[in-house]
């Protein structure tokens, strides 16, 4: 199976598989992007949203996504359902494959209710967390963060063991930074037969798996 994926700032992916379009935490980073345009995220056939932060959750191109979708279904936790809904924006909690993936502790205190999706039988997405288990062939890992390490997210890395693991979740970090960053994480991996695959924003890449 060929999958593509196409990195839209932060932890925003659209994943496009099997003559599918599947559009993941699309957040503010993403919207507030000058090169981001909404036809980017036309012709979804699915949107999931892993928690409630901003960062993975934009009601506006949620809202603009779904006008422009093939009838997509937004599936999402139950607090994000009840903010949806407060914009006329109905969701499911059903769907696509869940996985527990507990949100990590903020600075600020406990984060929110956080879930992990595996999409298409080929893509892990954990949302905000480095606490899951269970992984697809590829791995979308959040290794920068406000609420982990670099050390805790290659170690979890090494444990769920992915074949190609993407980092997301790194607008927090200059170009340059995440050249460096991106350097230790493989350094970190060296040894496993894990596979990372740096993807730019706004690049896409296609895998065979």
């Amino acid at each position: 199976m060929e999958v593509t994926i196409t990195k839209l700032v932060q932890a925003c992916l659209l994943v496009e598989t099997d003559g599918s379009k599947i559009l993941i935490d699309p957040g503010i980073f993403t919207l507030q992007d000058e090169r981001f345009d909404f036809s980017m995220v036309e012709g979804v056939d699915r949107i999931l949203i892993t928690h409630e932060h901003a960062d993975h959750a934009s009601v506006e191109i949620v809202a603009a996504a779904l006008e422009r979708s093939n009838d997509a279904q937004v599936e999402t936790t139950d607090a994000m359902k009840d903010i949806l809904a407060e914009s006329n924006i109905d969701s499911a909690t059903f769907g696509t494959p869940q996985f527990p993936a507990p949100h990590e502790r903020l600075p600020t205190g406990p984060g929110p209710q956080n879930t992990g999706f595996h999409i298409a039988g080929v893509l892990s997405h954990p949302g905000d967390s480095h606490s899951f288990v269970e992984t697809m062939p590829i791995l979308a890992m959040p290794f920068a963060s406000p609420w982990g390490s670099v050390v805790a997210a290659v170690d979890r890395t090494r444990l769920v063991n992915p074949r190609i693991v993407i980092p997301i979740h790194d607008w927090f970090w200059s170009l340059d930074g995440r050249d460096f960053m991106y350097g230790l994480v493989q350094a970190g991996l060296d040894g496993s037969d894990i596979e990372l695959v740096v993807i730019d924003d706004f690049e896409s890449v296609t895998f065979s798996v």
